[in-house]
């Protein structure tokens, strides 16, 4: 009774003291934040933009520290298994968290961990679960959202300049068929995290509206999304993903990085999750539900998916079109032109850290692919975690080729804790919904992934060496090829106003050589110091420095030199921000071009890559109009020294510069 009645004093003295501090933590902050969790180099474009809308979704809709599951808190990247069981088992000994600032006394949670986590939960009361369920009460307390976003460039491509009907007769791909507008819709709703709904429409730039389809928008998301209701665990219906074991069999939808699998391999989410997003593939589209008692949990799901494909003769596919454009007659008549049935089954045992499952997937095409068109495949995952180890792992089989994945955590009791991934891929295997960990893709893949990564007040690193081997011939490569993979990382706080951020990575890898007719090593460098300074009058400067070296024997070696300076502020009570980035960029090549973060719109991928030579400024203004309702605009700008002409094609731009402004608008009610 003393000790609670202890803890209650510390927290609340903590929490209001905490509380206070993050106020600007949280708004000048949180772009450095989401760079971080994205800093992944491995990651696609496409796996960024979609991690970037499930991290932004988090800190809109916190989550309850007192009912978050442990699949929901396996989603942030930063919190280890420990951590999370540390937390369950806190709450379970002392009842509700009364503010976050019990947290410090969990025991495992570090000082930067505890302020990451605040950006992405809360502690509120703990709903009573009511066996009937009143849908006034849903409804009253439910949250809303809808956003809208528009991007405007200000240039014209070639594929919206005038083709006369003899040019359009011989070539039809010149033009596209919509305008050069690209716009999005949003509508979610939320109760809890049990309930959720909503649906999601989407217009690239150049795609037709309203020309082509009765729909108006070339993309539609619909999807609802319950959970924790009696003996159903979960309920998946309209657009959904999908994923058990490590991603070899069934995934959810996009490829992790090296630096990702390594902190998370062993507590990958399992289970559904709705599709919200504008991505356009990846998804499954059909229902899902999963159910039972206790530690056991079946799930059966069914699909029926449209998908883009290149066909070759109009009866066979040669590769699927991930991209979702349709903005040419070409890529108009790739769109839905194939369709994926699908049917799976999973389950799994978990009970007091030990975890192990089964799953079984039947697929099949309208079209044959790689001459078949029907798919099946089996898979095990197992895993356990104890307070200082953990291992996991998964065997699938798929048509007869096998994949086979294991990892390993060590924990430390002076903080370091070091990690293994071992892999193995068949040249032959293959799964449509595959986003397992790899150098390349999920087949004729051996390699070792190792990693130490230490954590105190002051300074975090960690690093890790990546042996790969490839045994036969792939894209580029004639024979069987090996590489090696090294990033180092190390993030220090400076003080109450300055942070260091490094980050260095190098890649060795053979490729084919015309030069010396074998195999030689291609090697890439990439290396990025930040400094971050918060000054006393609320603002805050970020200064990056940014190098890239490629060097292969049969081409001249290649640099990349980036600069880039942003400033951040809020004024009126922290009602409007403003975030200015300035960028000067110098590369010899493509193969040395740098990625760079910009602040921008929720939602939103945010990273631009720069090569060749010139300058860029873009600038961020989010007002918070109140009630609610928040009103964002960027404007950016690129302008060129070393060319008078911006790529080509039909995207080509008549121009060495070019400019775009994107406005967004949020309501949450």
């Amino acid at each position: 009774m003393h000790f609670r009645l202890f803890i209650t004093m510390f927290a609340a003295l903590s929490g209001t003291v905490a509380t206070v501090f993050f106020q600007t933590l949280d708004e000048t902050e949180w772009e450095n934040v989401l760079e971080t969790l994205l800093s992944d180099e491995d990651l696609s474009s496409d796996a960024r933009e979609e991690l970037s809308f499930m991290y932004e979704s988090m800190h809109e809709s916190p989550l309850n520290i007192n009912t978050a599951t442990r699949e929901e808190l396996s989603q942030l990247p930063f919190l280890t298994f420990k951590q999370i069981e540390d937390i369950h088992a806190y709450i379970y000994m002392h009842g509700p968290m009364l503010s976050l600032g019990e947290l410090q006394l969990t025991g495992s949670l570090d000082y930067e961990t505890r302020m990451l986590l605040r950006l992405f939960v809360y502690a509120g009361d703990v709903p009573v679960k009511r066996p009937n369920l009143r849908l006034s009460e849903v409804l009253h307390d439910g949250r809303s959202e809808i956003a809208g976003r528009m991007d405007i460039p200000l240039y014209l491509r070639d594929g919206y300049r005038y083709h006369s009907p003899e040019e359009l007769e011989r070539y039809p791909n010149r033009e596209y068929l919509g305008n050069r507008l690209s716009h999005s819709v949003r509508y979610s709703f939320n109760w809890h995290n049990r309930i959720r709904f909503g649906i999601t429409a989407d217009k690239d730039a150049g795609e037709p509206f309203f020309k082509r389809n009765c729909t108006g928008y070339d993309f539609w998301s619909p999807y609802l999304y319950v959970k924790d209701m009696g003996l159903i665990k979960e309920l998946a219906i309209g657009n959904y993903k999908a994923q058990f074991g490590y991603g070899l069999l069934l995934g959810g939808g996009f490829s992790t990085g090296k630096s990702m699998a390594l902190s998370s391999m062993d507590r990958t989410i399992q289970g559904l999750k709705p599709h919200s997003s504008t991505q356009e593939y990846g998804y499954l589209r059909g229902a899902g539900v999963a159910w039972g008692q206790g530690h056991t949990t079946f799930t059966l799901l069914a699909a029926y998916t449209p998908i883009d494909a290149t066909l070759k003769g109009d009866t066979v596919i040669g590769s699927f079109k991930e991209d979702g454009y349709h903005r040419t007659e070409l890529e108009w008549s790739r769109k839905d032109n194939t369709n994926l049935g699908t049917l799976a089954a999973n389950v799994h045992y978990s009970y007091r850290g030990l975890r192990y499952g089964v799953t079984f997937l039947a697929e099949k095409l309208s079209l044959p692919y790689k001459g078949r068109s029907r798919f099946m495949g089996i898979s095990a995952d197992f895993a356990l975690h104890r307070p200082r180890y953990a291992l996991a792992a998964e065997f699938s089989v798929s048509d007869g080729n096998a994949a086979f994945l294991a990892s390993q955590t060590l924990r430390f009791q002076n903080g370091w804790t070091m990690n293994s991934v071992f892999r193995s891929y068949s040249p032959d295997y293959m799964s449509l919904h595959t986003n397992a960990m790899a150098e390349g893709s999920v087949q004729n893949e051996t390699g070792l992934l190792m990693g130490l990564t230490h954590g105190s007040r002051n300074i975090k690193v960690n690093c890790y060496i990546d042996l790969f081997m490839h045994p036969e011939p792939k894209y580029g490569v004639s024979e069987g090829s090996n590489g090696m993979d090294l990033r180092a990382e190390a993030d220090w706080k400076l003080g109450r106003r300055d942070n260091l951020y490094a980050t260095a990575r190098f890649k060795s890898k053979q490729k084919d050589c015309s030069y010396t007719g074998q195999l030689e090593y291609c090697m890439t460098g990439r290396y990025r110091l930040r400094w971050t300074h918060s000054c006393r009058s609320g603002a805050e400067l970020k200064t990056q420095l940014y190098y890239a070296r490629y060097d292969f024997i049969a081409e001249p070696i290649s640099n990349g030199w980036a600069f880039t300076q942003s400033y951040s502020k809020s004024l009126f009570n922290e009602s409007l921000d403003i975030d200015v980035t300035a960028a000067a960029f110098f590369t010899d090549t493509y193969d040395s071009r740098i990625s760079v973060y910009e602040s921008g719109l929720r939602y939103a991928y945010n990273f631009i890559s720069l090569y060749g030579k010139g300058v860029r400024i873009a600038a961020t203004i989010r007002y918070n109009l109140g009630r609610g309702l928040q009103l964002s605009l960027k404007a950016g700008g690129i302008c060129y020294l070393d060319r008078d002409e911006i790529s080509s094609a039909q995207q080509r731009i008549a121009s060495n510069h070019k400019e775009d402004i994107s406005v967004q608008f949020i309501s949450r009610f």
